[in-house]
């Protein structure tokens, strides 16, 4: 599978290239999960995994191998407990794509290589509030996020999700989050993110608001905070996917024009 002439192996070591900071990892999973209908939990162990040092909400894009080629799919680190040397990424599985595939059917002693840690959108540090909206595709992020926002700080979650069978069962009370639920709408087509978004009551202070999830909603949800009057600076925006297509071989959607 480690292929040195492969596009993504030859990205990294460069300083000024996307993995700049990514390393190699060979992973095995050790433990595998059904957190909701949806939501699947895995966990993986690797040589030297202590020493991976990464920011909340950061990923791996994991290499699955696909009838004779790999497949790049990113998916963030839920957490990391250097103890145990696991690493466990929780993420959705739906549809017929090879990462649900995979994600479905892997098993302990099941092994492929990743490439992190990747992503640049990080928690703010000298804001008095935190709001983070998207779907359950974003939900690991947004959690992984949220626990790490600086003492002091409010952190709310909007997450969407298809009905309370979806929702995640999560430690304590620190964080607030709030489940949307869409009903029988299919993913990435429901206005409830925007929507909520519309009336949700800013907290007093500076804040920032964090939006991720299908593409078209994303965009959507920006608009709907840059015309509630937060800074363009205070808003971070990321699609993880696009409804109808597939993601690009470096495991995000495409750029639409």
């Amino acid at each position: 599978m480690n292929n040195t002439s492969d596009p993504m192996l030859e990205l990294l070591g460069r300083p000024d290239g996307p993995l700049a900071g990514a390393s190699l990892w060979q992973l095995e999973v050790v433990s595998t999960v059904l957190l909701t209908p949806r939501m699947r939990r895995i966990e993986f162990t690797a040589e030297n995994l202590g020493d991976l040092v990464y920011q909340p909400g950061q990923d791996l894009m994991l290499r699955i191998p696909s009838e004779g080629r790999t497949v790049n799919r990113r998916y963030t680190i839920r957490s990391l407990d250097r103890d145990r040397v696991v690493l466990a990424i929780e993420a959705v599985v739906h549809g017929d794509g090879q990462g649900s595939r995979w994600l479905t059917g892997a098993v302990p002693g099941d092994r492929l290589e990743a490439i992190g840690p990747r992503g640049k959108i990080g928690v703010e540090s000298d804001v008095a509030w935190h709001l983070f909206a998207g779907d359950e595709s974003a939900l690991p992020a947004m959690l992984a996020m949220a626990e790490s926002v600086p003492a002091g700080s409010r952190a709310v979650v909007l997450a969407e999700v298809a009905d309370a069978g979806e929702e995640l069962t999560l430690p304590g009370e620190a964080i607030d989050v709030r489940w949307l639920h869409r009903g029988p709408a299919a993913p990435g087509s429901s206005s409830i993110l925007s929507d909520t978004l519309a009336a949700f009551p800013f907290p007093d202070g500076r804040g920032h608001v964090y939006l991720a999830g299908e593409a078209r909603a994303v965009t959507a949800m920006r608009r709907t905070a840059l015309e509630r009057g937060v800074p363009i600076e205070h808003v971070s925006a990321k699609a993880y996917w696009s409804h109808g297509r597939a993601n690009a071989a470096h495991g995000e959607p495409e750029r639409m024009g």
